[in-house]
């Protein structure tokens, strides 16, 4: 009979070996089938072992990696735990303060499991959650940004026995490579948007205070650096209806515009933008006598370029903005009058100006692409004669976003 000694050797060699074999510098924000937070989802052991050195951050392109450390969260939560995880985000509290021109977006990431818009949300509120202990830690906010990505961009395909699997429908003999797979796809990317120029070279640790720059940045302009923002540019599609109530036209407008815009404030809650457009309105008036005696008809088409300026707030998915719009183009009239028998063509061609203000809202949908709606009203008036009439508008516009801006752009 064999005593309990050597057996219990032998277990405690084997949890120190398991403990030992955890993945350093993965962030986990699975989707709603996330069991662990852990580097592999079937290993949880009750106390992981520590780190066999400190955490530091390497600079790898436009990234910072953390190494010999992980980030960990309750599962199918937004709820950072864990001691390791504070020494992670001390650690990068570090690195922000000895470089105080950088300026880094936290993305988040899922594997595929769950529904796409909870693993959108869970990677949402898993780049936030890091944001805010990073706020807490001392970094100003307006250094930080967030995005969450859920299952969008993942670094591995996954196959098609894993992808929007649970562990129990995927084969057995497959399950190891499914785990590898998501472990790959979970995880935060911390991109350094402003003040790559002060860090040290590719692969070169930035965690040690030796890696920092020799002379630090004035105040004043690390903090002018942190704040500036790339511009976004989008090819701006809008439509609706268009109405002259004095004269009772009815009809609609239509255009394509190259938009680009900036964000300010503390928080970059602010929002300006604008840019050229390419307008056509076309409006219809029917009277007749109600005896079929008289009757007119009259057709408006108006096509030309115009300019638009918003302004206004709101936070990074939705803003609310007031707009203003003024546009020169050709009035082309054609229609006919007809008096009993007779009949009169009418037809004519001028210029005409108009100029609208109102409310605009814009929200983003994803990456590349945002919607909005737009309600305006203001004066029209043309060459051909007659006063200003009342013009106004209300419309959908959908955008698509180019360009190195378009992550924060609306």
């Amino acid at each position: 009979m064999l005593r309990a000694g050597p057996l219990a050797a032998l277990a405690a060699l084997t949890t120190l070996t398991l403990g030992a074999c955890k993945v350093s510098g993965e962030l986990k924000l699975g989707g709603s089938a996330d069991t662990t937070s852990t580097a592999t989802p079937s290993d949880t052991p009750a106390e992981p072992a520590p780190p066999q050195t400190a955490v530091h951050i390497v600079r790898r392109g436009d990234k910072l990696i953390y190494e010999n450390g992980e980030i960990e969260f309750a599962t199918n939560s937004d709820n950072l735990r864990g001691a390791g995880t504070e020494a992670v985000l001390d650690e990068f509290a570090g690195v922000l303060a000895r470089f105080p021109g950088l300026a880094v977006r936290i993305e988040g990431h899922t594997d595929s499991r769950g529904s796409t818009a909870s693993n959108k949300k869970l990677s949402d509120d898993r780049a936030r959650a890091i944001q805010s202990a990073l706020v807490r830690r001392g970094v100003a906010s307006e250094r930080l940004s967030t995005i969450g990505y859920g299952e969008n961009k993942p670094t591995r395909p996954e196959p098609a026995f894993c992808r929007n699997h649970s562990e129990d429908t995927v084969p057995v003999d497959r399950l190891s490579e499914c785990h590898t797979t998501w472990q790959h796809n979970r995880r935060a990317v911390f991109v350094v948007t402003a003040g790559a120029d002060t860090l040290p070279s590719e692969g070169a640790s930035v965690s040690h205070p030796t890696a920092a720059p020799t002379v630090d940045p004035p105040p004043s302009v690390a903090t002018t650096t942190a704040k500036k923002h790339r511009p976004d540019w989008a090819l701006r599609l809008f439509g609706g209806y268009s109405t002259l109530p004095q004269g009772g036209f009815h009809g609609g407008h239509l255009g394509v515009g190259l938009h680009a815009s900036q964000r300010f404030g503390k928080r970059d809650r602010g929002y300006i933008g604008g840019g050229p457009r390419l307008h056509y309105r076309g409006l219809r008036h029917h009277e007749t006598d109600g005896t079929d005696s008289n009757e007119t008809t009259l057709a408006i088409h108006q096509f030309g370029p115009e300019g638009n300026l918003l302004i206004g707030g709101g936070s990074q998915r939705v803003v609310g903005l007031l707009s203003a719009r003024l546009g020169l183009g050709l009035h082309a009239a054609r229609g006919s009058v007809r008096v009993g028998t007779t009949t009169t063509d009418l037809t004519s061609n001028a210029l005409a100006g108009w100029a609208l203000g109102g409310l605009v809202v814009l929200a983003k949908l994803t990456p590349r692409w945002s919607l909005g709606g737009h309600a305006e009203v203001g004066a029209l008036g043309s060459t051909g004669g007659g006063s200003l009439v009342l013009l106004a508008e209300i419309g959908l516009n959908v955008a698509w976003h180019f360009g190195r801006g378009r992550r924060d752009g609306i």
